[in-house]
């Protein structure tokens, strides 16, 4: 067989012998080819549209989020009539304070809010005068006395203090008397405040010629002072009574002496 310029005889193509085919792969669960699988079976999402009014509902609940809250007004209780009390009740509630009253009186009387000053001064100057003598003035001293003095103390000092008592024994000795006031205490007053009961707390000195020279008794509450007087520690209970818009005693009692 002649070959024509040019052409070159094409090979002949062997037979090709027959081989086993490769058995295919087993499929991985979650390969790719199984998510593209399941991707072209699976149907299409369905989308869900708005409706045109979703907006402007929105728009109107978020308006009425924004708009300040309204503040309520709570009305004013309506007013009411006050009730009433028992009659039991307020008879009760008028005993309760007749009560505080009448004990509120009783106390002041005990234990008055307020004592004239008038009472502690007088109580101070007329046991100063009933106690004071001085030889050189006797009759003026003996008038001081009694005037301080009312009822029957002042007519039993009037007797005591007549010619030929102890006003005879001070002048031949010359003695000075004087009490010495170093306090006064209230006991009692009356309602009216024209009485008194009250505590003079003091000392009672006797200056005299021969005073000096002898010394104070063992046991007394007497003392003997540098200018030669023997000075006494007495306590005299005095009762005063309003007479004429003056104070005077009436009574008086010796608590404790030298």
């Amino acid at each position: 067989m002649s070959e024509t310029p040019g052409e070159r005889p094409r090979p002949t193509p062997r037979p090709r012998a027959d081989r086993p085919r490769p058995s295919p792969r087993p499929r991985v669960a979650g390969s790719r080819r199984d998510r593209e699988e399941a991707r072209a079976q699976a149907p299409e999402a369905s989308v869900t549209e708005v409706p045109a009014e979703a907006p402007a509902r929105h728009g109107a609940r978020r308006a009425r989020a924004e708009r300040p809250a309204r503040t309520r007004t709570v009305p004013e209780p309506s007013s009411r009539r006050p009730r009433r009390l028992p009659l039991v009740a307020v008879l009760t509630v008028l005993c309760v304070l007749a009560a505080g009253l009448v004990g509120l009186l009783a106390w002041q009387r005990l234990d008055p809010a307020h004592v004239s000053p008038s009472v502690f001064a007088a109580a101070r100057e007329d046991v100063q005068a009933l106690y004071a003598y001085d030889y050189r003035d006797s009759e003026g001293s003996v008038q001081r006395k009694l005037d301080v003095l009312t009822g029957d103390l002042r007519d039993q000092y009037e007797q005591d203090l007549s010619q030929g008592g102890i006003v005879d024994t001070y002048e031949q000795v010359s003695a000075t008397t004087r009490y010495e006031v170093l306090d006064v205490g209230l006991q009692q007053v009356s309602d009216d405040q024209d009485s008194a009961t009250v505590v003079v707390f003091g000392q009672y000195v006797v200056e005299s010629v021969n005073s000096g020279t002898q010394p104070a008794p063992e046991g007394s509450e007497c003392t003997v002072t540098p200018e030669g007087a023997q000075s006494c520690t007495q306590t005299v209970q005095v009762q005063l009574a309003r007479v004429d818009g003056d104070w005077r005693i009436s009574d008086l009692t010796l608590l404790t002496t030298g």
